[in-house]
């Protein structure tokens, strides 16, 4: 235990990481598969008063393979769960910012990567940052006591003299700059998205050129798509679901075993018995109720769970679903469609992210035009609790699809949009997005 009076190191002296990596299979690679292992640290977690009200959280980060360059780059998302003396809920810290791109009172020691701190303002902002680099460059990241502020007047049981305990948590993300893109390559995959023409021809992508509503049905110049998985014929994609125009932040890969088991450990025990599915890569030690969570691979990927599991997890961590219209301008960049179609196609997304398409990568699970449940998607973020914001799909997974991965390999491909499965299944990953604040550029 910490006491919040006076500057102290806390007990967490590594703190729970979060981070990049890839491994298929329940527990064991599938041989060949992609795996990405995770390379964010953020260690020597610190606290000191600075008022009635707010403290800094200090803490070293390091993380490998970084770039920051005119097309876009990478960043971790980095956020907080505090336990006070006496309680055995770990609540979400909440950040205190004067404005979003490096705020007074953020900052970092001398020497080391010079970076950039981001502190998302909107209604669901506040609950983590951004630190990317500050100037163009690529390779390691390693800064030192790089502070943030932490107003815990919002936590119950939190005092200026209370003794916590804090948790640092880190996941690597890639900026998906704002612009348009196209939607469907033109092509012949099952059920693409397409410009509407003559009812005839299906072969010109629709582009998406700007924020808004989008028209769909079977008139000139909506977007449609095969009968399948097609949006409402004569309405409109509303204007409140994320269409891809605005940037974003995407996972670089999908949730990692250490991600997980930090996430079930900082749960109350009903609740985390819950979300535990007892395969894969976790454990879990001790007695019921008091667990402890651990992961045999804590770099490389955690599969085998369901939409419940994955909402609550993104919700945890202040993130939230893809959508499909996002998950395509993700995969394919805003260049004309092409390039990225193939069978065997073994590549990264255009902006970076990590086994992302083709064969021997995991599919995505973004929210779906398809049916209205997707479509009332708003893009809300969670708040660092596991709670599913209203306009999230429900556990039962409706609104929610599968588009690319080893099994519906290119990213025009909709097959499967319309549908996740709800169930825990062998091999079902899962990453999140966030929105990208405003005004903080490439």
């Amino acid at each position: 235990m910490c006491r919040l009076g006076k500057r102290y190191t806390l007990i967490l002296a590594h703190a729970v990481m979060i981070a990049c990596g890839l491994l298929l299979g329940a527990g064991a690679a599938r041989a060949g598969w992609h795996d990405y292992p995770n390379t964010a640290r953020i260690e020597n977690v610190t606290v000191a008063p600075r008022d009635e009200k707010t403290a800094t959280v200090s803490f070293d980060i390091s993380w490998r393979g970084s770039w920051r360059h005119e097309g876009n780059h990478d960043a971790v998302w980095v956020f907080f769960k505090v336990q006070a003396e006496g309680r055995t809920d770990w609540q979400p810290v909440r950040l205190v910012a004067d404005k979003v791109l490096n705020p007074e009172g953020y900052g970092q020691a001398p020497g080391g990567t010079l970076l950039d701190l981001i502190v998302p303002d909107d209604d669901d902002g506040f609950v983590g940052m951004f630190v990317r680099r500050a100037e163009f460059g690529q390779g390691k990241v390693a800064a030192s006591r790089v502070t943030a502020v932490w107003g815990f007047t919002a936590n119950q049981g939190v005092t200026k003299d209370a003794k916590v305990r804090v948790q640092a948590f880190g996941i690597e993300m890639v900026y998906v700059p704002e612009g348009a893109f196209n939607l469907g390559s033109g092509g012949v995959e099952v059920n693409s998205f397409f410009m509407y023409t003559d009812g005839v021809n299906s072969d010109t992508p629709y582009r998406v050129t700007g924020p808004g509503a989008i028209p769909t049905g079977r008139q000139k110049g909506k977007l449609w798509s095969g009968k399948g998985a097609a949006p409402e014929d004569g309405g409109a994609i509303p204007a409140t679901f994320p269409n891809g125009y605005a940037a974003f932040y995407c996972m670089k890969s999908y949730i990692k075993g250490g991600q997980y088991a930090g996430f079930l450990n900082t749960l109350a025990a009903e609740e985390a018995d819950k979300h535990y599915p007892g395969t894969g890569n976790i454990t879990r030690l001790g007695t019921a109720p008091n667990y402890t969570y651990k992961s045999d691979a804590e770099d490389h990927v955690y599969d085998g769970y369901s939409w419940a599991d994955a909402a609550a997890f993104a919700a945890w961590a202040g993130l939230r679903p893809m959508t499909e219209l996002e998950y395509e301008k993700a995969s394919r960049g805003p260049i004309e469609p092409g390039w990225e179609t193939g069978f065997d196609l073994q590549y990264n997304s255009y902006w970076g992210m990590h086994d992302f398409n083709g064969w021997k990568t995991s599919c995505e699970h973004p929210a779906t035009v398809a049916n209205a449940v997707g479509r009332r998607f708003k893009g809300t973020h969670g708040r660092g609790t596991t709670a599913l914001p209203a306009d999230w799909p429900r556990e039962d997974a409706v609104g929610m699809g599968t588009r690319g991965g080893w099994e519906y390999r290119n990213p025009s491909c909709r097959t499967a949009a319309a549908s996740m499965p709800a169930e825990r299944v062998r091999f079902q990953t899962w990453r999140g997005v966030r929105t990208a604040p405003k005004g903080v550029g490439l």
